[in-house]
């Protein structure tokens, strides 16, 4: 539907109106539109995505596909038929102590250019209404609704989901940016290189977290994956800072090291680098018409996993959306209590309690690492 309004000005200006706004189609985005499609079709009818880039875009991410998502693609009957590398073994690293996890078809790694485009794809069949090449810049009240202003048009709406990743404007313009909570990783994507790359053939990851001795809070990673059906490695680096006190390691030095050890000696300025936002008790996840989900949210400061946790906000915000319709409350005051309650909080809490742990030196890597992969 297409309103006419009175602008301050009073020019009349054609308005855009829909209940609900997801700005982001990445996986956290279009899963808050598959289950708002599963649970409420009317609603979702009712409901427009936005997307900065037009697909297949890329997107920086190792690609792990694991934890409860099969259980999501199965309850969203959603049939993820992209090139991966199924993983049987995971390999985890201290210093010169091994923990191994023997597990046929443990997760996939996927190429997420490819594994977004496929839900995207999806969820167009069934009836999402989307926008590519589209991007949010700002909103203001209007009574009990919003205007949002995108790159090309304006939008009534009643309901806006901030989908759009770590660094997401969304969250900016509600004004809960915190740029602290922000880890900042590096990745490279090389063909593999026997013998260095074992990965593929062994159908393993390798997470190291021998870094921490050197300051590190967080990992060094090396993740087989497809790359036109061809074995490609992914290396990266993160560091979640979960502990501000404490002096900043030289990533950029320990990732370099790492890699000579695998024959890589890529200049430094061919490296790719994207923040990673992890989720703290004092954040704030939504205020009065507006959700955020995702890394908008923010995720996990263990190990940044954040498929499967995008896939799980959705269903959280749908349950908040639907209750919203439902009794024509706005507010989203009782969010972040969904949020603690729900599979995706109580799973954040508890790595990020571990992480605490880890990251500050009070318990062993591995051990910290077997709590995670053991029990989930």
């Amino acid at each position: 539907m297409i309103l006419i309004i009175k602008s301050n000005e009073n020019n009349q200006k054609q308005i855009n109106d829909y209940d609900i706004m997801i700005v982001g189609g990445g996986p956290a985005g279009i899963s808050t539109w598959l289950h708002l499609n599963k649970y409420d079709p009317d609603l979702a009818s009712r409901c427009i995505l936005i997307e900065k880039e037009k697909y297949p875009r890329d997107k920086l991410c190792g690609g792990a596909v694991g934890g409860w998502s099969d259980n999501v693609f199965k309850n969203l009957d959603l049939n993820i038929n992209v090139p991966s590398v199924w993983i049987d073994k995971v390999e985890i690293q201290y210093l010169d102590k091994f923990f191994y996890l023997n597990n046929p078809r443990y997760f996939r790694i996927v190429k997420r250019k490819e594994f977004d485009y496929n839900l995207v794809k999806q969820a167009i069949k069934r009836g999402l209404q989307i926008k590519e090449n589209e991007q949010f810049l700002d909103f203001f009240r209007n009574n009990k609704h919003l205007i949002v202003k995108t790159s090309k048009q304006e939008y009534r709406i009643k309901t806006l989901v901030g989908a759009d990743g770590a660094c997401s404007n969304v969250r900016k313009k509600i004004g809960h940016y915190q740029s602290q909570n922000l880890a900042p990783a590096i990745e490279i994507f090389e063909p593999a290189n026997s013998p260095f790359d074992t990965e593929f053939q062994e159908k393993k990851v390798v997470f190291d977290f021998s870094p921490i001795k050197l300051g590190l809070q967080g990992y060094v990673w090396h993740f087989p994956y497809l790359e036109d059906n061809k074995p490609y490695m992914n290396h990266g680096i993160g560091d979640f800072r979960v502990n501000k006190s404490n002096k900043i390691a030289d990533m950029k030095l320990i990732f370099k090291n790492e890699l000579k050890k695998r024959n890589i000696n890529r200049v430094i300025n061919s490296w790719s680098s994207q923040p990673i936002r992890w989720y703290s008790k004092d954040d704030i996840l939504s205020q009065s018409n507006i959700l955020l989900v995702g890394d908008a949210a923010g995720i996990d400061p263990a190990t940044g996993g954040g498929i499967h946790l995008a896939l799980s906000y959705g269903d959280l915000a749908t349950q908040a959306i639907i209750s919203a319709f439902k009794y024509n409350n706005f507010l989203y005051n009782d969010y972040i209590e969904r949020f603690q309650n729900h599979l995706v909080g109580k799973y954040i809490k508890k790595l990020s309690f571990i992480a605490n742990e880890m990251y500050n030196q009070r318990v062993n890597p591995l051990d910290a690492v077997k709590e995670i992969f053991l029990k989930n």
